[in-house]
């Protein structure tokens, strides 16, 4: 992983993450444009991270799908297919600790929501939908960033 694999997950996450934010939707051309991109980009410039990338986008909607199943079909197959795209630009090695860091994040981000709406009255369940793939995105993003920056990868 690269500082332009990161740049052309992010320029195809950016609109997968605002369309999930309004509509809880990942469209498919992102997700499939943007791994056919960092593919062919790691095939001719990057060789050393398309055995982990293709790892990882294997291994990472097998998780997902599995989360989905386990949990009665709550998650949705955006965020299955849109892990395909993570798990590319991650690699095998990182991916999951960036969903661990997205599952953290996203959980943070809720408890503050959560305690804000007592405050101001408004409901949250536990039935709301959640649009995962911001968390996704940012936890693949700050987990690769610093593994790179600290050159550990």
């Amino acid at each position: 992983m690269n500082w332009i694999c990161l740049l052309i997950f992010a320029i195809f996450s950016i609109p997968a993450v605002i369309k999930d934010i309004r509509e809880l939707m990942i469209p498919d051309w992102a997700v499939f444009a943007g791994s056919a991109v960092l593919l062919a980009y790691q095939a001719v410039f990057a060789r050393e991270c398309l055995v982990q990338g293709l790892l990882g986008a294997t291994l990472s909607p097998l998780l997902f799908y599995a989360v989905r199943r386990i949990t009665n079909f709550g998650m949705g197959l955006g965020d299955v297919k849109y892990s395909i795209l993570c798990g590319l630009c991650a690699g095998a090695s990182l991916a999951f600790i960036s969903y661990a860091a997205a599952s953290l994040i996203c959980a943070l981000y809720f408890a503050t929501s959560h305690l804000l709406s007592k405050k101001t009255g408004k409901k949250s369940g536990r039935k709301a939908k959640i649009p995962f793939a911001p968390f996704m995105a940012a936890g693949v993003l700050v987990v690769c960033a610093v593994a790179r920056a600290s050159s550990f990868v």
